[in-house]
């Protein structure tokens, strides 16, 4: 049964380069069941509304993503280069490549990508995150999530040297 997560948190006034949003995250709608193992593999399709930034990261968990709709800016730290990806391109991350998102054009990107159960798991409870407190609240909680599950965000250095003015707050490990 397919399950939709989205998350719903106020619009930011400038949404230049914001971390997934807040408005602006991905949705992300899991298409097989992700209670079994950490390994397995789950298939989502994911939204991508214009102006959506996923900032540099890393984790274990490979990915392959398949553009049904839209265009989509991905970079791969092994090709040090933004590529911009259209229906039917395909972008594969094999484990532990550093890799960021975005969606500089002015439609919504659909994107259908398999993964394992584990990033399932975590881009649910990430898409959850909604703190009624401060910007700063919900960064410290985003940080403890990537923590927990032993990934890696960029710092903004790191974002700022690939063109993104974004940084992950209490996630980056600087």
């Amino acid at each position: 049964m397919p399950t939709d997560v989205y998350a719903t948190v106020p619009r930011s006034p400038d949404r230049r380069d914001e971390i997934f949003g807040p408005e602006i995250r991905p949705r992300n709608r899991t298409l097989t069941d992700t209670s079994r193992n950490d390994d397995d593999y789950c298939v989502s399709i994911a939204t991508m509304p214009p102006g959506v930034v996923v900032p540099l990261h890393s984790h274990a968990d490979r990915e392959t993503f398949y553009i049904l709709s839209g265009e989509m800016q991905g970079y791969d730290s092994n090709a040090r280069a933004w590529q911009m990806l259209r229906a039917g391109d395909v972008f594969d991350v094999t484990d532990g490549v550093p890799h960021a998102w975005r969606n500089v054009s002015d439609v919504e990107a659909s994107v259908l990508f398999v993964t394992t159960n584990r990033m399932a798991r975590f881009l649910r409870e990430a898409s959850k995150l909604k703190i009624d407190g401060t910007s700063e609240d919900e960064a410290r909680a985003f940080g403890d999530l990537v923590a927990r599950y032993g990934y890696w965000c960029a710092g903004p250095e790191e974002n700022a040297a690939i063109g993104l003015a974004v940084d992950w707050g209490a996630a980056a490990d600087d």
